[in-house]
């Protein structure tokens, strides 16, 4: 059976978006799903995958024998849970790769082309391709240790300003403080009973709030001010020495772009798509399909 239709799907920490379009005739097809982190959690991330997958072959009334499909989705440096969801996955494509986000939206960024990215959504990643089509990652490790300039540890640093008032003053003060205990709880029971069930996505949901608060709040301001100093250290360390366009992409790519210093903003042109571009053009790279009428 020949290959007639592209999957491309982008999986995060928040949400997973696909994509299924036939190459005979162009049309799309696209939806959502539910987060997809293979390190943080496996079983929602098959979930998500799965019931994205599925809409589409529905809706589309194809078969996966004719799909060439790329994921690209959180937490797929781990090869062994690569490996994994390959085997768990109940629907059989007739090419599948599953590969970063950050890879995806490298990709996606510049149309394939040489690209410096610095993605920024539940988690953050940096990812460079050069003129040699030579890739490297950057960061792109995790809540637990990384994810620095991401909307999860956007929401990690206000939650340890909101714990920080509770200790010197009993309760929370600041209004970035009194919107965090709105969100997670205003005594030091309930607040531990929310971290100890916390996920990454979870702390994220705090941060697109924070960004209304920094002309009025002195403790929000502190906080984006570490955020930015984050995404310019990853900036930097992406970029390297090259010369290379930078793209920013993820939900928080604009509310940031906005703060970061002339020096940085300077550097930054527009993206010419996202992680889910990316993912399409590298399932089209993947077949070379033979179109019938």
């Amino acid at each position: 059976m020949s290959i007639q239709y592209i999957l491309g799907l982008d999986g995060g920490g928040t949400k997973t978006v696909a994509r299924l379009v036939n190459l005979r005739t162009s049309m799309q097809w696209q939806v959502n799903a539910g987060a997809t982190s293979l390190s943080n959690d496996y079983s929602l991330a098959l979930s998500s995958i799965t019931d994205a997958c599925e809409q589409l072959l529905a809706q589309s009334g194809c078969n996966g024998e004719q799909v060439s499909a790329v994921f690209g989705v959180a937490g797929a440096g781990d090869k062994s849970l690569v490996a994994k969801l390959q085997r768990d996955l109940p629907l059989h494509f007739a090419q599948l790769k599953v590969v970063s986000d950050a890879k995806t939206s490298l990709y996606g960024a510049n149309a394939g082309q040489p690209v410096a990215v610095v993605a920024l959504g539940t988690g953050s990643v940096g990812m460079r391709m050069d003129e040699n089509r030579t890739e490297k990652m950057i960061g792109g490790w995790g809540f637990c240790i990384g994810d620095e300039g991401g909307g999860a540890k956007l929401g990690y640093l206000a939650v340890q300003k909101l714990l920080l008032e509770m200790d010197l003053n009993g309760v929370a003060k600041s209004t970035l403080s009194l919107y965090v205990a709105s969100q997670i709880g205003y005594s030091r029971h309930s607040i531990l009973q929310w971290l100890a069930l916390a996920k990454p996505a979870d702390f994220a949901k705090l941060a697109p709030h924070i960004f209304s608060l920094k002309d009025e709040c002195v403790v929000a301001l502190e906080v984006l001010t570490a955020h930015v100093t984050m995404i310019e250290k990853l900036i930097k360390r992406t970029c390297g020495s090259s010369n290379l366009p930078l793209v920013l992409l993820g939900g928080l790519a604009e509310p940031s772009q906005a703060l970061l210093s002339e020096t940085y903003r300077n550097l930054i042109m527009p993206s010419k798509g996202n992680s889910l571009d990316g993912a399409c053009l590298l399932a089209k790279q993947l077949c070379t399909p033979v179109i019938t009428n």
